[in-house]
C-alpha cells in the first residue's frame, strides 16, 4: 500500500492493530510505549508529528514494512 499522508498511515496502523486483535494497552506494552501515547497517536490522526523510531517499533510488532522512496 502506498500511503500519502500521516493521517492515512495512522488509519492503516490502527486498522492493522484491530485486525490482529490487540488493544492499545497491549500494543503499548509490546512497543515499550505508553498507552496514552498510542491513544493520542490513533485519535489525533495526522495532527501530531510521529517519530521514526515509534513507527519502526510499531512496524516490528504489527508486522508491516516501512520503506522510503526519494524523489529526484
Amino acid at each position: 500500500m502506498d500511503v500519502k499522508s500521516i493521517k492515512d498511515l495512522v488509519e492503516q496502523i490502527k486498522k492493522r492493530r484491530k485486525d490482529i486483535g490487540i488493544s492499545q494497552a497491549e500494543l503499548a506494552k509490546l512497543c515499550n510505549l505508553s498507552k496514552n501515547g498510542i491513544s493520542k497517536f490513533e485519535s489525533n490522526a495526522g495532527e501530531r508529528e510521529v517519530k521514526l523510531s515509534t513507527l519502526l517499533k510499531l512496524s516490528e510488532v504489527l508486522g508491516f514494512k516501512l520503506s522510503l522512496e526519494f524523489e529526484e
